[in-house]
């Protein structure tokens, strides 16, 4: 598609820009007393229709599920390219069939799991988890569903579902920024892929896991070579956190590497990825034409509920505002 193509989407996307939650309104919630206190702050927000409803029964995913559920829907409709609101809905596609799967194997019913979000209908995803085919979902998701089928098969490991699904996930994003043929989406592709890498890396070292455990999880589709990050293995987060400065993403690694201690932090890791790759969708603030204000509003969405989420959830168990406040991802907004 032209750059042009986008002018009146991105026109719509700067008006649903000023909804998002403000800095203020967090730190407001941050400083709230209670619960019911920070919800409260929702009430001039585009959650406002849930506040009573959950003030009442603290199910704060449901506000959180209920607000993705309807900004996808909306961007679905108004792109020009669906494929753009994909590359973010795969997440929810895939986190379905992961459900979907395991509740088949283990004859229980896990609907209540489920997330009706994504251009995969979840009676389609039903469908060919029953059948093992189907006619309408993409290939690589029909390969996902083989190889997790075999491997279950083999080794009746229910928890390695997750592991192979999550690695066909990024080979899908990355199948999909090729197709979409713009440079800024596969750029996005491989920072996703990558910064997991990353984390997947840290916790193994971390949890002292071997190289075997990493070449299962990590994926082979970033732009940092899967056998790189594993010849690593054998390092301790001291070392490690030197020999990755080697890489493309030394600003990363050192702002997640304790200052006295020298070793790089798991928690810190995933924090710096995130904030990383705000900054990045945050250059779409001055694109007029072009898909990537779409998708910077997207990745806002998901920050701003992420954040929510870890606001609510602390208030409900009273932990204390600043163990709250450092680990809050940067946000879009002002």
């Amino acid at each position: 598609m032209k750059a042009t193509d986008y002018a009146g989407t991105n026109a719509l996307i700067r008006v649903y820009e000023t909804r998002l939650l403000r800095n203020e309104q967090f730190e407001t919630m941050l400083q709230a007393s209670s619960f019911e206190e920070a919800v409260n702050v929702l009430k001039d927000s585009s959650y406002r229709q849930d506040v009573e409803k959950i003030k009442e029964n603290k199910d704060y995913e449901l506000l959180i599920d209920n607000e993705m559920q309807r900004t996808f829907k909306e961007l679905f409709e108004i792109s020009p390219e669906p494929r753009l609101i994909e590359f973010f809905s795969l997440r929810y596609s895939y986190h379905n069939l992961k459900i979907l799967l395991k509740a088949k194997l283990v004859g229980e019913n896990f609907d209540y799991l489920l997330l009706d979000i994504g251009k995969e209908p979840l009676s389609a995803l039903r469908h060919v988890v029953e059948a093992g085919k189907s006619e309408v979902l993409h290939p690589i998701i029909i390969e996902a569903l083989e190889d997790a089928l075999d491997y279950y098969e083999e080794y009746h490991n229910i928890q390695a579902i997750d592991i192979i699904l999550d690695r066909f996930y990024f080979r899908h994003i990355k199948a999909l920024s090729l197709e979409l043929n713009e440079p800024k989406i596969i750029k996005l592709a491989n920072l996703f892929i990558d910064f997991n890498n990353l984390s997947i890396l840290c916790r193994a070292i971390d949890q002292k896991q071997t190289r075997n455990f990493l070449h299962a999880v990590l994926s082979s589709s970033g732009e940092v070579s899967k056998a790189t990050l594993i010849e690593l293995a054998s390092e301790d987060l001291g070392s490690l956190s030197k020999k990755l400065m080697k890489l493309p993403y030394k600003t990363i690694i050192q702002a997640a590497t304790n200052s006295e201690t020298r070793q790089i932090s798991p928690i810190k890791i995933d924090l710096e990825t995130d904030n990383s790759l705000m900054k990045f969708f945050q250059m779409a603030k001055f694109e007029v034409f072009g898909p990537m204000p779409i998708l910077a509003y997207l990745y806002a969405k998901q920050t701003e509920v992420r954040n929510l989420r870890l606001i609510l959830v602390g208030k409900k168990n009273q932990i204390p505002q600043d163990s709250l406040r450092e680990r809050m991802r940067l946000n879009y907004g002002a």
